[in-house]
């Protein structure tokens, strides 16, 4: 089984590879709104060096998102001018399920926030109950105007909790449960696959857009 799975999501790109079943390489690196000039050239690079040829590949995974409207519509062209020609299943995946399905421990009775960190002072999130099924869809909120559930015993926090983000939660919940993101997101779900954990993937390859973009205001 060979994978190829990125994310172009974020500023921080990732690219992880599954090459007969071991994964062969783990790459991040901030590329912030440099996509489209080094996209192509950072895949094929990482494809030479983990010496599998394009034709070898057996399933593209893309970040859907939440994260950048270009970000994410860069990261699934490239995935559809990489597969389409040659044929390759590709499948787009939500980083909130990655982030959920990536806690080891036993959680049960408590619910899962997974945040990602958005621009400025915003965040995204989503609620997951304790066997990791999302109960609320991705939403977003400010530092300065957190949700008020966020406060109750039973939450556990996964993803992207800066120094700033967890102050603000500690003003009013003294102790937290918090699982940081260690690795990237291309990373977590390739491990998830690798171990035969659960993984949700999207054939339809919409991305999840949480803000209302500038082209659907007017």
């Amino acid at each position: 089984m060979n994978i190829l799975a990125f994310d172009t999501s974020t500023e921080k790109f990732s690219i992880s590879i599954l090459k007969n079943n071991k994964i062969v390489l783990n790459l991040s690196k901030i590329i912030n709104k440099t996509y489209s000039k080094f996209l192509i050239p950072i895949l094929k690079k990482s494809l030479e060096k983990s010496k599998l040829d394009v034709k070898e590949i057996n399933y593209i995974l893309i970040s859907l998102g939440p994260g950048s409207f270009t970000g994410v519509r860069i990261g699934i062209a490239a995935a559809k001018g990489l597969g389409i020609p040659h044929k390759i299943s590709i499948s787009g995946f939500n980083n909130m399920d990655i982030l959920a399905n990536s806690i080891n421990e036993n959680i049960k009775g408590k619910r899962i926030v997974t945040i990602i960190k958005s621009k400025k002072s915003d965040y995204y999130f989503q609620v997951f109950d304790s066997k990791k099924k999302p109960i609320k869809k991705i939403s977003f909120f400010s530092i300065n105007n957190l949700p008020s559930f966020f406060f109750k015993k039973n939450i556990v926090f996964s993803g992207d909790l800066d120094i700033e983000l967890i102050k603000e939660i500690k003003k009013i919940k003294k102790k937290i449960f918090v699982y940081k993101k260690k690795i990237s997101n291309a990373s977590l779900l390739i491990n998830l696959i690798k171990k035969k954990r659960h993984v949700n993937t999207i054939k339809s390859l919409n991305p999840l857009y949480v803000y209302k973009h500038y082209a659907k205001k007017n």
